[in-house]
């Protein structure tokens, strides 16, 4: 059973506070999160929910999946296909696999899959940077600034990441998309 990591997820949030030299209860104020909850965070006694993680990745200015992997200082990364850093539950529906190391990089490279769902209750992300996708297999509805786009095997898209944005499936069976993001740091 794969079981989020907590700890190390808190611990890389102290780090990239304190490296920023802020203190708890100010990133506390810029992501509109008590200074409690965040110590509970870093001490890894909470799992952060998916609306405090994209708000603490936009305060710190850094992709949220810099949360969850170590720092990479490789010029050179071969990722083979059983090595990839799956991610499970970040959003419920859907299941990232870091394909590239993104901590430290300009940016991040990865497969998503999307499973069948409305996904209209979830939440809207945004950060910075940008991004760009292509569809592998299926077709996912996008939602961004409130437009709908629907992108089929073979589509490909891109748009400003600071723009409110979310992912759907409206079909039966997975979809699945190659995504790259840049990150503003």
């Amino acid at each position: 059973m794969l079981v989020f990591p907590k700890s190390e997820v808190g611990k890389r949030i102290r780090y990239l506070r304190r490296f920023q030299g802020l203190t708890s209860d100010e990133l506390a104020k810029k992501t509109n999160v008590s200074q409690s909850m965040i110590s509970q965070i870093e001490r890894g006694q909470v799992s952060p929910s998916l609306e405090t993680l994209w708000k603490l990745s936009h305060s710190l200015k850094v992709p949220v999946f810099s949360f969850f992997e170590a720092e990479e200082n490789n010029a050179v990364t071969l990722t083979r296909k059983s090595e990839g850093n799956l991610i499970k539950r970040v959003r419920p529906n859907v299941e990232y696999e870091l394909l590239s190391p993104s901590s430290g990089k300009q940016m991040s490279f990865f497969k998503m899959i999307v499973s069948p769902g409305d996904g209209t209750e979830d939440p809207l992300m945004f950060h910075g940077g940008e991004e760009c996708g292509y569809m592998l297999v299926g077709s996912l509805r996008l939602e961004i600034e409130g437009e709908v786009y629907v992108i089929n095997e073979g589509d490909s898209i891109y748009f400003d990441s600071s723009l409110p944005h979310r992912f759907m499936n409206d079909g039966d069976t997975d979809a699945v998309a190659v995504w790259t993001m840049t990150h503003n740091f």
